[in-house]
């Protein structure tokens, strides 16, 4: 039997409702209200403390640099909010950045290394710029810049003055031969992807993910395969990861139709990553991995490996699977980079401080890895494993051929070109 109610038990009913409403939402708007009123306290304190510090320090230091101050203090803001991934760059440092971001450079193109002996060496020379076009060799030991001597002068260092300058004259030893360069910095483009053929298998290693990464990995692809590569070797050594833009793209392409990953921003919103083509590898692979590969490269390893469609050898990697987007400041054109969310694997999850496990670990020997740059794919016991995984521990000789992407030097990826002298460089034997 239905029980009636009356009007007004119904009126009293509704507005006891709405009252109820209207308090939550009050006690809701309070309480937001309170922790932005504590928030603004909390930033005025901060302002305040700041303002203390600064007439404090200009009693003293009248004659500050307020640009290099701004940028200090900028700096130090970033520091503090926690996040080792996190960064300031200046406006001319988001320019470079941003040009690095684009998969090009603008110096002479050699970066230095220790070779074996201890001396500084060049460890590689970038195809398409000064250098590269010059006839500057991986291997070359570097004797002296712009006329002076390098002894005193640390590894660093030498790379800063190196890569900074416009225009530089190095002078090297190679073998006998006393030789010197002269070369003017330009605009060039980076081959992220650099190939070769270790006899039937192919090899390809990818130094970061940029945006022009994904044009130059298809293409690498497609050249090896025509070459009738049996497998490839995919070598993520060294590679800090880069765009989340490219290797989804890589991805992609790589992966069979269907999701492969996710990414969780920091509202902890999760959004699953897919392929729209079917895979385009079509052979057995290797990825070659070690704790320097990081984030991006980290992501394109534990995918592959979920889905059975590489093996990876190496060591544990450096467990990075958060991942920044930069923040353009309105003021001056400087920029901040935030950590702006985190990958995922479908089944695995994030490898965040726990890394990307190989299936295989094979560790260079300490004597090796100082002159990682430096070795070819017979000393290389990590190329050997990779090899072996291929072909079944079968290995034909080495014989390393390079396709139009990028001359090769030791097997390892790392470009050069012929002796070419280019209009902006000059190569002069010295007496």
């Amino acid at each position: 039997m239905k029980k009636k109610i009356s009007i007004s038990t119904a009126i009293t009913l509704i507005l006891l409702a709405i009252a109820l409403t209207v308090s939550l939402t009050m006690m809701l708007a309070m309480r937001q209200f309170n922790n932005q009123l504590q928030m603004v306290g909390q930033r005025q304190a901060m302002y305040t403390h700041i303002n203390d510090v600064d007439k404090t320090v200009r009693k003293y230091y009248p004659d500050l640099d307020e640009e290099t101050l701004r940028q200090a203090i900028a700096q130090g803001y970033i520091y503090g909010i926690g996040d080792t991934y996190a960064a300031y760059y200046t406006p001319t440092r988001f320019a470079a950045e941003q040009l690095k971001l684009a998969g090009k450079a603008a110096n002479v193109g050699i970066s230095l290394c220790l070779n074996a002996e201890g001396k500084i060496a060049i460890g590689r020379v970038h195809a398409d710029s000064a250098a590269g076009k010059a006839g500057v060799r991986v291997g070359d030991v570097l004797t002296a810049v712009d006329g002076q001597p390098i002894e005193g002068k640390s590894l660093s260092e030498l790379q800063t003055l190196v890569t900074s300058a416009e225009k530089v004259l190095i002078s090297i030893q190679r073998g006998e031969e006393t030789l010197a360069y002269e070369m003017s910095a330009y605009q060039y483009t980076v081959r992220t992807v650099q190939t070769s053929m270790l006899g039937t298998v192919g090899y390809i290693k990818i130094t970061a993910f940029y945006e022009n990464t994904p044009d130059q990995f298809r293409a690498a692809v497609d050249s090896l395969k025509s070459q009738g590569a049996q497998g490839i070797i995919f070598d993520l050594r060294n590679n800090a990861g880069g765009l989340p833009s490219a290797v989804q793209e890589i991805l992609s392409y790589v992966m069979p139709i269907g999701s492969y990953g996710t990414t969780k921003d920091t509202t902890g919103l999760v959004n699953k990553l897919a392929s729209t083509v079917n895979n385009q590898l079509g052979v057995p692979t290797v990825t070659l991995v070690n704790s320097s590969t990081a984030g991006e490269a980290e992501f394109f390893a534990g995918v592959l490996q979920e889905f059975s469609l590489t093996t990876v050898v190496g060591q544990t990697t450096a467990g990075k699977a958060k991942y920044q987007e930069y923040f353009v400041l309105e003021t001056d054109s400087s920029a901040v980079k935030l950590t702006v969310g985190e990958y995922g694997l479908l089944k695995a999850g994030s490898w965040q401080s726990v890394g990307i496990l190989p299936s295989h670990e094979v560790a260079l020997p300490i004597e090796q890895a100082a002159i990682y740059q430096l070795l070819t794919p017979e000393e290389d016991v990590q190329i050997q494993a990779a090899l072996g995984q291929i072909t079944g521990g079968n290995r034909a000789p080495v014989t390393t051929t390079t396709t139009g992407m990028a001359s090769t030097t030791a097997g390892t990826g790392t470009e050069t070109t012929g002796s070419t002298t280019a209009g902006t460089a000059t190569t002069t034997k010295a007496k």
